[in-house]
């Protein structure tokens, strides 16, 4: 018998990854905003601990787990980066870049494959092929941090540029319609990015990343709920660096 998993935060992509779990014969113990954390550490050894938490409430997860765990806990966030682990002592956790979609009362939807490095990476990875979701490992750090810089590329780039042009825009005519403002918001989140992490990324190789994922699902839509949030939150992180994001701020004088 294969040692249980625990997935913090059990909504709607959570729901897959414990699916996927059972899948592979892995018990799966959920927690939930009613869990006593440090009891059920008490009383399970997992092989793995799967934050699955909105971004917003990221922090606050990781700071509920309970030291022993540390070793085994897995990331799947959306604007994730190492200074969110590193400040709380995780200094080598697992980390997928989450490529697939989850709504209410509806299947699952891939993009591409979704790549994951860290100890635990290949049972991701394993887990997800049972219910037919791609997933690979990858090789080192540096291939993680690229692919975490894409995902947040596409993400913000798309929701941000979304704010302004019309409703129901997707991003394959972001793309073809709109390359112009596409490039303009993408400098400024890849300016970001390099602030957050303290390293340079070749430009052109992140746009043929980006681009890919737009090929992946070209009717994708380009603002979602969570964008004008996304929005602030990107501004508040370049007045703290004090770098230069005119587009950004264009954007957000405009609404």
């Amino acid at each position: 018998m294969n040692k249980p998993i625990i997935v913090l935060g059990i909504g709607e992509l959570g729901s897959v990854f414990a699916r996927a779990f059972l899948r592979a014969n892995y018990p799966v113990y959920p927690i939930t905003r009613a869990t006593d954390i440090d009891e059920l550490s008490d009383t399970i050894d997992p092989e793995m601990i799967l934050v699955c938490t909105a971004e917003a409430d990221l922090q606050d997860a990781l700071k509920s787990i309970p030291n022993k765990w540390k070793d085994r806990v897995a990331m799947m966030q959306n604007e994730l980066l190492p200074r969110d682990w590193l400040e709380h002592g995780f200094s080598r956790p697992t980390v997928i870049s989450v490529w697939f979609e989850k709504k209410k009362g509806m299947d699952s939807k891939v993009l591409i494959s979704s790549p994951a490095f860290g100890p635990k990476a290949q049972i991701l990875a394993n887990s997800l092929a049972l219910i037919d979701i791609p997933a690979h490992v990858l090789n080192n750090e540096d291939e993680l941090l690229f692919e975490l810089v894409i995902k947040n590329l596409y993400i913000l780039t798309s929701n941000i540029a979304g704010l302004i042009i019309k409703p129901g825009t997707n991003v394959n005519d972001l793309y073809n319609n709109h390359l112009a403002l596409m490039r303009d918001v993408f400098k400024d989140i890849l300016a970001l990015q390099v602030a957050l992490t303290g390293k340079p990324y070749d430009d052109k190789a992140l746009e043929r990343g980006l681009v890919k994922a737009f090929e992946g699902d070209p009717e994708h839509g380009c603002m979602g709920r969570s964008a004008p949030a996304r929005l602030d939150r990107a501004l508040e992180l370049v007045n703290e660096f004090d770098i230069e994001a005119p587009t950004l701020q264009k954007i957000k004088d405009s609404l």
